[in-house]
């Protein structure tokens, strides 16, 4: 009897196991799809104006804007219209990001499944938009681009918190949704390319995109949870080794900390001020410094997403042909992500459990990578020559891919399951906060040579953190001295 009920346990642990990886790679699809197509976007730039899409000729004629740079030929209509597709792209990031403080602590209190069926509603409206959108109803581009990339971060951040299911496979869970996330910024090249050879139509891939809401109702009930007691999964979060992995990573003074009944009778701001619940993760020094680093160091590739094209297009001397196939490797490129975003997870998860030592040396290396290469990206986009259309293009490639996969694969790695939607929420919004920033730099590359005073400023905000890069080194060196000095005092313990 008790052989038949070990046999029994042993074969629905092979069975969860299937299902949670089966699950990530239908999720992986999933957000590659729909979870980062925004960034993307610039690849329409010059299939949009095929539609007519803000052509009117009196919102032209009425426009004095005239893209400087650009050959003497091109109408302010011209002009105009990318500035529209612009601001509908800079709408969709910020949407991308900001809304995740919601969506994070909605997923925590109600669960993925509810969530994501609600982010299904999002997508099928937005694709529609796109499928609609003609002269006359202009502004259903705007509405695709925000409520895609409402539609989008639900599918990510739902996807993140389901690396939960997994314990010491978590990092590279959560790093492979990252890099699919990423590496979704080549489909709407894949969308300029089979309409400019005249395979389908921009109306017919939109509904084709609209259609994958299908999949993604069938993931929420197959691989994703839910609070209410009914269909529910048949495992759980996986938090055998979280006590051990979170210990190192956040302290507190307060060694009689509430139970969870006692934190959620408190009042809300309660909390905050006695730090207990989320608040005392929100409030870690390593949680903010991820955050902000997360924040600052995305910008030059959010940026460089939003002006490629004009950039591009003057540098080739308004060669629409070499332009759209530049504006296709940009996207395409980013399927490396798909490989630079686990390696990363990989990396910063390697030996971490064992000692608070390795943790800040593989977070600190991670993130001085990172830095170093954000600096030589916005370097090399100051100069609008050729020459350094490749190189932008590959490093903006690393650049987004590192930072993104090893920042998710902190928050998921040392914080605890309980609170990772809200952990994870916080961090995007102010991602799209920052991104805000956008609006008034895009207005600085209107002359494309001196587009270099934008990326000047962006230069600057990544230099600036180069304060947090010596704190956390400096931490570093603190806790092998803090090492050195126990061993020897345990050596002489032991000889006396």
């Amino acid at each position: 009897m008790e052989d038949t009920t070990i046999t029994t346990t042993e074969d629905k642990k092979i069975r969860h196991r299937f299902r949670k990886w089966s699950g990530v790679v239908w999720l992986l699809i999933e957000v590659n799809l729909v979870g980062g197509t925004i960034f993307g976007f610039p690849a329409l730039f010059q299939i949009l104006p095929q539609y007519g899409i803000y052509g009117n000729s009196s919102d032209c004629s009425s426009s004095s804007l005239n893209m400087t740079g650009t050959e003497s030929g091109q109408s302010s209509c011209e002009g105009l219209q990318t500035r529209y597709y612009q601001n509908a792209l800079t709408l969709g990031i910020i949407l991308f990001e900001i809304p995740a403080v919601v969506i994070g602590p909605l997923i925590d209190r109600f669960g993925c499944r509810l969530v994501k069926l609600i982010g299904i509603i999002f997508h099928i409206v937005g694709w529609l938009a796109l499928a609609l959108v003609a002269p006359g109803r202009d502004s259903l581009l705007y509405v695709h681009t925000a409520l895609s990339s409402l539609s989008g971060i639900i599918v990510l951040l739902t996807a993140y918190t389901s690396s939960d299911y997994f314990s010491k496979s978590r990092a590279l869970v959560s790093a492979l949704f990252a890099g699919a996330c990423t590496s979704a910024t080549m489909w709407y090249s894949i969308f300029q390319t089979l309409i400019d050879a005249g395979k389908i139509t921009l109306q017919q891939l939109s509904y084709i995109w609209m259609s994958f809401g299908v999949l993604l109702f069938i993931s929420s009930f197959v691989y994703l949870d839910w609070k209410f007691p009914i269909l529910n999964l048949p495992y759980k979060f996986n938090t055998k080794l979280e006590k051990k992995i979170t210990a190192p990573a956040i302290t507190t003074d307060d060694d009689d900390l509430p139970d969870n009944t006692q934190v959620d009778k408190m009042k809300w701001y309660t909390r905050i001020l006695k730090r207990n619940g989320v608040w005392q993760y929100l409030t870690s020094p390593l949680y903010l410094l991820v955050v902000l680093f997360l924040s600052i160091l995305l910008l030059p590739g959010i940026f460089l997403a939003v002006t490629w094209y004009p950039w591009v297009y003057y540098i080739t001397n308004q060669d629409t042909v070499l332009s759209n196939k530049y504006t296709f490797a940009f996207n395409l490129s980013t399927i490396a992500a798909i490989v630079i975003c686990p390696l990363n997870g990989f990396l910063l998860g390697f030996k971490a459990a064992k000692s608070k030592k390795q943790k800040l040396f593989n977070i600190s290396l991670m993130q001085t990578i990172a830095w170093l290469i954000n600096v030589a990206a916005c370097i090399v986009c100051m100069f609008a020559n050729k020459s350094m259309i490749i190189p932008a293009l590959v490093i903006n490639c690393i650049a987004r891919a590192t930072i993104v996969g090893g920042s998710q694969a902190v928050v998921a790695t040392f914080f605890p399951s309980k609170y990772i939607g809200t952990l994870t929420g916080v961090m995007w919004t102010v991602v799209g906060v920052v991104a805000t920033i956008q609006y008034g730099l895009v207005q600085l590359t209107d002359d494309i040579p001196r587009s270099w005073r934008a990326w000047l400023i962006i230069l600057s905000l990544v230099i600036l953190m180069s304060c947090h890069l010596i704190q956390l080194w400096w931490k570093y060196i603190r806790e092998l001295k803090k090492k050195s000095t126990t061993t020897i005092e345990k050596e002489i313990v032991t000889k006396f």
